[in-house]
């Protein structure tokens, strides 16, 4: 409840050259900074705001060293400011009144409600987002150091990153591997239930910007007029509509152009990010052309509107391209000993350690952490489901102590 107070939503940039960072994620690093210290634990802050913190092995045998990820900021994609969540200490089922709108079991965003009867839910009132994507990482992995930290408790090496800028793509840009980089990746950042993701998409994101040119509409022509904003309406419109999200499922990769804005108020200039998702890279390869060929269409209609790649990065990696081949096992064992029936999934998403995947870094497996509706008004979160994560983190790390 602490972490869900601060109002750490990232935000995006319109300029390639400017690592984006909100005030609310320097709190958030520093909050989280100070909680690892007050347990003893060797913390550092980077000038980018990730919290590191290593724990060294207190056991007389080499095992792989184990990394646990999550992120500190939230999605600038739902409202954020003034977050007054809402906690209901045994779910008695049916419709949940957020007091500002509902989470109803007949609805998409109420299908886990039923399985959920008699469990702790924290959710938002309705006129905003809540922040368990990632709060609830944040909160399982400063339990996992502060169980890690007591006397007694034996482990190889674990190595703990808090990352700013995943809801924009950019949790890993900056990620020092000085003081992390493990053997063994889990991030834990995955929707409620059991699920652990074992692979991902590949994303790469697309921002353009459309240059226009100001002219009276009755001596356009004359004037060479440059309208921007329908150059950028053509250039989403021409998307196939097979490839737009809302018509893909499974592994079906998509084009999704989610945001046109108009970042200078004194210029007809518009701005337009756009999301590729894909899991096979011919697929990939394909939604490239399209791109491309889109951009030359508006620059042929439109000879007065210029368009400039601001931004075309690859956000994130399929982490089964790159995972250690024994965490799949290792979860698994982890996973028997907990009595947690786990549910494995191709993530339409990505995650922290699929962006470490886009950095030639280890990827790992995502695992559950109580989300349930994130990036969205319903969100909420299950307390019995975090804890679930906790301890399945824990005995994993009993688990790779057994590894040669």
């Amino acid at each position: 409840m602490d972490y869900i107070a601060i109002e750490s939503g990232s935000e995006e940039s319109d300029s390639p050259d400017v690592y984006p960072m909100t005030e609310g994620q320097k709190q958030m690093a520093q909050k989280l900074a100070a909680d690892a210290k007050a347990l003893g634990a060797d913390v550092t802050v980077s000038e980018w705001y990730y919290v590191y913190v290593r724990i060294p092995s207190n056991i007389n045998k080499a095992v792989p060293s184990m990394g646990i990820s999550c992120h500190l900021d939230y999605t600038p994609e739902a409202y954020g400011t003034g977050i007054r969540p809402k906690v209901i200490k045994s779910y008695p089922g049916g419709i949940i009144d957020q007091g500002h709108g509902t989470i109803d079991p007949a609805t998409p965003f109420g299908k886990d409600l039923p399985k959920l009867i008699g469990k702790t839910i924290i959710h938002s009132d309705g006129t905003t987002l809540l922040g368990g994507d990632d709060k609830n990482g944040c909160a399982i992995v400063m339990s996992v150091i502060e169980s890690a930290m007591k006397k007694g408790y034996k482990h190889g090496e674990l190595q703990f990153v808090f990352c700013p800028n995943e809801d924009i793509g950019l949790a890993a840009l900056k990620i020092d591997t000085t003081y992390f980089n493990p053997d063994i990746v889990l991030d834990v950042d995955m929707e409620g239930g059991n699920v652990v993701a074992v692979s991902n998409f590949t994303a790469r994101e697309v921002v353009l910007r459309f240059v226009g040119k100001d002219a009276h509409p009755a001596d356009a022509k004359a004037q060479g007029m440059g309208d921007a904003l329908a150059a950028a309406s053509t250039y989403i419109a021409l998307v196939p509509l097979r490839y737009r999200p809302e018509n893909t499922e499974g592994k079906q990769g998509y084009i999704h152009p989610w945001s046109m804005r108009r970042p200078e108020e004194d210029k007809p200039d518009y701005v337009v990010s756009t999301r590729i998702r894909y899991f096979d890279k011919a697929e990939g390869e394909e939604f490239d052309r399209i791109i491309k060929d889109n951009i030359r269409h508006v620059r042929e209609s439109f000879p007065h509107v210029k368009v400039e790649t601001v931004r075309d990065i690859l956000q994130y990696d399929n982490v089964e391209y790159t995972m250690h081949p024994q965490s799949l096992p290792l979860i698994k064992k982890a996973a028997a000993r907990c009595g947690i029936s786990l549910k494995e999934e191709d993530a339409r998403g990505g995650t922290t350690a699929a962006m470490f995947c886009a950095k030639g870094l280890r990827g790992g497996l995502g695992i559950f952490s109580g989300q349930h509706n994130e990036h969205s008004l319903q969100e909420f979160s299950v307390l019995e489901e975090m804890y679930d994560s906790y301890m399945l983190i824990l005995t994993m790390i009993d688990e790779v102590m057994s590894m040669k």
